[in-house]
C-alpha cells in the first residue's frame, strides 16, 4: 500500500513537472510578445515626438525667415531716396544718415496735394542728419512765416494756410551743407520729403487741394 501510494505521488509530480514544461514556453512567448509590443510602441512614441519637434522646427524657422525679410524690407535707408527725395510712409523724425556729407541729396521743389475740404494744416520739419547747427527761415505765399529756425531732429511745427506756397530759405550751414526733412499730415500721400539747400537759396512746395 505504501509502494502504492508513493508511485502514485511520482505520477503527479512527474506530470506537474510536464505540465510546467509544457507551459513554460508559452509563457514566454507572451512575454516576449508583450515586450516587443512595449518596445514598439515607445519607438512609435519616440517618432511621433522627434516628428513634432522637427514641424515646429520647421515652422520656427519659417517665421523667422518671414520675419527677417520684413524688418529688412521695412527698414529705411538713404538709397531709397536720394533718386527722387521722396520717402513713402515714413514717420516723421526719421533718421536716415549720421551726418549731412553722407547724405548726397539734391536741390529739390515739390507739389504736395491735400485731403479734400483740407483749408489748413501743418508742416513738420527736422534734420534727418545731424544735429550741426543748419539754420532756415520759412515763407509761405512769400510772407515770413518763421525765420532762423535752427533744424534739430526733433520735429518743428508750422501751421500753414492750404492752398500755398511754402518756401524754406537756407540761412546756415552747420558743416556738409544745409540737409532736412518736411512732411505734411493731412496729404494724399503719406510721404517725407527729403531736401538740401544752399544758402541763400529756397526749395518751393506747391500745397494744393484734391
Amino acid at each position: 500500500m505504501a509502494n502504492y501510494r508513493k508511485n502514485k505521488q511520482r505520477s503527479k509530480s512527474h506530470a506537474t513537472n510536464e505540465y510546467d514544461e509544457f507551459q513554460q514556453p508559452e509563457n514566454s512567448d507572451v512575454s516576449l510578445e508583450y515586450t516587443e509590443s512595449s518596445v514598439n510602441r515607445n519607438s512609435s512614441s519616440t517618432q511621433k515626438v522627434r516628428g513634432k519637434h522637427r514641424f515646429w522646427i520647421g515652422i520656427t524657422a519659417l517665421i523667422m525667415f518671414g520675419t527677417g525679410i520684413y524688418f529688412q524690407s521695412s527698414v529705411s535707408t538713404i538709397k531709397d531716396v536720394q533718386s527722387d527725395g521722396i520717402g513713402k510712409g515714413m514717420q516723421a523724425g526719421v533718421r536716415l544718415v549720421s551726418s549731412d556729407d553722407l547724405a548726397d541729396l539734391v536741390a529739390r521743389d515739390f507739389k504736395i496735394e491735400m485731403k479734400q475740404n483740407t483749408t489748413t494744416s501743418r508742416m513738420l520739419i527736422w534734420d534727418f542728419a545731424a544735429e550741426d547747427g543748419d539754420v532756415v527761415t520759412v515763407k509761405v505765399d512769400g510772407n515770413i512765416l518763421q525765420t532762423n529756425i535752427n533744424i534739430m531732429n526733433s520735429p518743428v511745427a508750422l501751421d500753414i494756410p492750404v492752398p500755398s506756397v511754402v518756401e524754406i530759405l537756407g540761412v546756415k550751414d552747420g558743416g556738409g551743407g544745409i540737409t532736412y526733412a518736411a512732411k505734411f499730415p493731412g496729404a494724399v500721400q503719406n510721404n517725407v520729403y527729403f531736401n538740401a539747400a544752399e544758402v541763400g537759396s529756397s526749395n518751393v512746395y506747391t500745397i494744393t487741394v484734391q
